[in-house]
């Protein structure tokens, strides 16, 4: 018998002699009764419009942030998390970098200042062929921004959103692609 096996054989001895003194002491009350058990799972499942909101919110509250900085004269940088490979040791390593923020805003040739909701690279529409705010002047751009999260907060941009999940491009794997070059 190896000293894995020994050991093994010890904790079970020691786990039933706890168990039988703990059987002795308890109370005819169940361990896990005196618990609050629920259904619910860690992670409840989440649709893609639900994630497609959240990550909008996210970034309509950096750009706030962004506009916040903007007003008084500062940069705002967002952090970027990579990993980097050594190439000595060939070893992964987490860094933190910082970078601007992209502004979703710009001013146009009249002298305006223009807002545009973005998912990535993509325009999100906001209405009929309508894909910017017109602000006017920039002290109003944090304002802009607010209505525009509390639009998305109140379900307003849905329908586009649920155009843009629509319009996305379905992930392959290399299995998948291999099997459609065989069949195709």
């Amino acid at each position: 018998m190896n000293s894995f096996q020994e050991n093994g054989r010890n904790l079970i001895q020691v786990a039933l002699a706890n168990r039988d003194l703990y059987n002795k002491k308890r109370s005819y009350m169940s361990i896990l009764s005196k618990l609050t058990l629920t259904a619910t799972s860690p992670r409840e499942p989440i649709t893609p419009l639900a994630r497609k909101r959240i990550k909008l919110l996210n970034r309509i509250e950096q750009q706030i942030s962004a506009a916040e900085a903007e007003l008084r004269d500062e940069q705002f940088m967002e952090e970027i998390k990579r990993w980097v490979r050594n190439e000595e040791t060939g070893d992964k390593t987490l860094i933190s970098t910082e970078r601007p923020v992209r502004k979703w805003w710009w001013k146009n040739q009249h002298g305006a200042w223009m807002i545009s909701l973005r998912d990535g690279n993509r325009l999100i529409p906001l209405g009929a062929d309508k894909t910017s705010v017109e602000v006017g002047d920039i002290e109003q751009m944090v304002t802009t921004l607010e209505t525009l999260r509390d639009a998305v907060i109140a379900g307003e941009l849905d329908t586009q959103l649920e155009a843009l999940i629509a319009s996305r491009k379905p992930i392959t794997t290399r299995k998948q692609k291999s099997a459609a070059k065989a069949n195709g």
